[in-house]
């Protein structure tokens, strides 16, 4: 299957110095936006601020201290009641958050509980194993809040302590020798008080396979255990599930393989002064805590662009749901250290977090206006955002806060994506890892508005939370139709979900003041993104930076030559017919020979002797975009040259090709490389039809008849 190019820029600053082409186009931008009253570059994502420190200590969890313990709660966690064997350790400074890593594929259960102030032990909670490995193989568990302690117990299954045969219990051994049939779900807080277990919750192989949010009227009581479809030790990729069938069990991991993390992150710092909220891009957009108001360290960054944003994905973090509102912002610090800076996966992996009381937080940089791919569903990264509510809902029921915050900032996500909440969208994994439904490149169509456990073996985000998905995406398709009705709701506000034959009435608090973003049928880009571009804004050219649209648009812009015209329909989608290639300026100095045997000439030599002097003459030399690939061997990968009459794009993915006329401003209209059609995959061909050509891309085709200057443009 033919993969669509990925946009990336890891930073802005990053992208200009990268390509000296691009950084004079910006520069350029950046005059014009002065000039057009353009806002500033990061219109929804924050920079500066100081961070607030958070502080971190692995430690060896082999050196961890065995403890034997008897607890009604063994039960639950290894199937086998009485004493067990537990890790303990004791810190010399106080610390708040836990979660273990290790370098392996090995799955294992985990539980940890803390020691209060007053003595008392805490309850246990899971820390789950999560789907996403870092670069050089380090995976980890949940990141669980303990509230502030120094003393902690962890207890296991499937790993090896290094007990001896004299001393294991018959607890210990029933840990040790398999990964418990009913491993705990991803955040599933454990009571002591459950003994031997809980009520059956388990959900069927079958419940399991597909999609569904639990009835909201169903009866949601999660005092029980709620066990996974398989066992940790047990759960394969699909795809590769039957070719591991006979691999040998290399047995449990040894403790000594695994690192204990603890962290600090400052629970008593709260935000910085201000809150530093993020200023709105469009009306609509929620109120958000930015990255500076709760003290990210902005040197975990790892931004990857990957458009079009086709669905919203739901979470809870897990562990202790007994935060204050003022600690929650350090919550958020733990997560971005974690996953940032432990994990390797460069910034927190969710783009927005939502506390119980319903303030939202920036999560991954980027701007939460932009196409910014998170780490938060693994497989399913490409094409998906995430929002993860703080704390543990398979036992809490969430507040309506949160629950409203999530579904309006749903809602404007959906708007300025250009996807409907309420509807669904044909989704497939990119890779193959532990836990997952789907192998690489099986899918099927989710919710634009789903949750975690729709992909994975897991139960975040909680029972509880899950139950609200309706609520969700009612609340999220209110604030959608209301932005797209040019009638936005500002701010986190209370509203009441619309339900049929009973509109709801939402309070409006703060009135709308500027016209809302053109909102593209289907799963396009907005069309006002290529309009902002071409007024000099430097947030929209920055969105698209490493595109070729970036480099055509930030000239035109730069000149003022930049006319979007009037949308049409051309089949599928809507195409701007004031862009038109003939009418683009040169982008540097020289011309393309006709002599030469670049790809790009090449190219210019068979359509010349294929069908004539259809593209006319050099308008300038090749010009280099793609910049700001994942290694330096994928940046700068996409080159074009403009010509009278067409244009010639080649990609190292799709190879080189050439469009003209028509064709060539049919695929500008609709947003060059960025747009849903993405980049050509063939030459103009005959249909066979009389005189029509016919031009494939990555996303679509586009129909050209010159007989009767028909256009129609169709979508994967």
């Amino acid at each position: 299957m033919q993969q669509r190019r990925r946009i990336t820029s890891p930073t802005a600053t990053g992208a200009l110095r990268a390509n000296p082409t691009v950084a004079v186009l910006t520069v350029a931008a950046l005059v014009a936006a002065t000039v057009f009253g353009g806002n500033s570059i990061y219109q929804a994502q924050s920079e500066g601020g100081d961070p607030i420190p958070v502080a971190e200590q692995s430690v060896n969890f082999g050196e961890f201290d065995n403890v034997v313990v008897e607890d009604a709660a063994i039960a639950s966690q290894g199937g086998q009641p009485g004493p067990k064997t537990v890790k303990e350790f004791t810190s010399d400074t106080p610390f708040s958050m836990f979660a273990l890593t290790w370098n392996s594929d090995e799955d294992f259960a985990s539980f940890v509980r803390a020691e209060n102030a007053d003595g008392e032990w805490g309850p246990w909670y899971a820390a789950a194993p999560m789907g996403e490995p870092s670069a050089d193989g380090k995976r980890g568990t949940d990141l669980i809040y303990v509230e502030p302690t120094q003393r902690i117990q962890v207890s296991v299954a499937g790993v090896d302590l290094g007990i001896t045969d004299a001393d294991a219990t018959p607890a210990d051994e029933a840990s040790l020798e398999n990964v418990p049939e009913e491993a705990p779900v991803a955040g599933a807080g454990i009571n002591p008080e459950w003994g031997t277990g809980g009520p059956d919750t388990a959900a069927t192989e079958e419940a399991a396979a597909e999609p569904q949010p639990l009835d909201e009227t169903a009866d949601t009581d999660t005092t029980g255990l709620a066990p996974i479809a398989s066992n940790y030790g047990d759960i394969q990729p699909v795809a590769e599930a039957e070719a591991e069938a006979e691999t040998e069990d290399s047995g449990p991991i040894s403790a000594d393989n695994i690192e204990a993390v603890l962290i600090d992150p400052s629970l008593d710092a709260g935000l910085n002064e201000g809150n530093i909220e993020l200023a709105a891009t469009t009306d609509g957009m929620p109120k958000v805590i930015s990255r500076a108001g709760w003290g990210a360290n902005q040197r975990l960054s790892n931004t990857y662009y990957n458009a079009p944003v086709k669905a919203v994905t739901i979470h809870h973090t897990a562990g202790s749901n007994n935060y204050s509102e003022a600690e929650s912002a350090a919550l958020v610090r733990g997560i971005q250290t974690y996953h940032g800076s432990t994990l390797g996966w460069g910034d927190v992996g969710y783009n927005a977090m939502v506390d119980k009381y319903g303030n939202i937080y920036e999560g991954r940089a980027g701007g939460l206006d932009k196409a910014v791919q998170g780490a938060h569903v693994g497989g399913f990264n490409s094409n998906t955002w995430g929002i993860s509510v703080l704390g543990n809902y398979e036992t809490a029921q969430p507040a309506d806060a949160s629950v409203r915050a999530v579904g309006q900032l749903a809602g404007w996500k959906a708007a300025v994506s250009g996807f409907n909440p309420t509807g669904t969208t044909y989704l497939a994994s990119d890779f193959n890892y532990n836990g997952n439904k789907y192998g690489v490149g099986q899918g099927t169509n989710f919710p634009t508005i789903n949750a975690h456990r729709d992909f994975q073996y897991n139960s975040c985000p909680g029972g509880n939370l899950y139950a609200k998905m309706s609520s969700i995406r009612s609340i999220a398709s209110e604030r959608y139709n209301s932005i797209k009705n040019g009638t936005p709701i500002g701010g986190n506000q209370t509203s009441t979900p619309s339900t049929p034959g009973n509109p709801a009435t939402p309070t409006t608090t703060k009135p709308a003041t500027t016209k809302p973003a053109t909102t593209p049928a289907g799963n396009t880009s907005p069309l006002d993104l290529i309009r902002r571009a071409l007024n000099g804004d430097v947030s929209a050219i920055i969105t698209i930076v490493g595109s070729i649209a970036a480099i055509l648009l930030g000239t035109a812009a730069s000149n003022g030559t930049g006319n979007a015209g009037t949308a049409r329909a051309a089949g599928d989608v809507e195409i701007l017919d004031g862009l038109k290639i003939s009418e683009l300026p040169p982008i540097i100095d020289g011309l393309v020979s006709l002599t030469g045997d670049s790809e790009i000439e090449q190219k210019w030599n068979t359509i010349n002797s294929a069908f004539g002097p259809v593209l006319g003459n050099s308008k300038g030399g090749v010009s280099t975009a793609g910049i700001g690939g994942p290694t330096p061997e994928e940046a700068a990968n996409a080159r074009f040259a403009l010509f009278d009459n067409g244009i010639i794009v080649s990609d190292d993915e799709t190879g080189t090709h050439a469009l003209w006329g028509a064709l060539a401003d049919a695929w500008a209209g609709q947003g060059y490389d960025v747009g849903p059609l993405g980049m050509p995959t063939s030459d103009p061909v005959s249909t066979g039809n009389g005189g029509e050509l016919k031009v494939d891309f990555e996303g679509g085709s586009i129909t050209y008849d010159p007989a009767t200057n028909k256009l129609h443009i169709s979508t994967n």
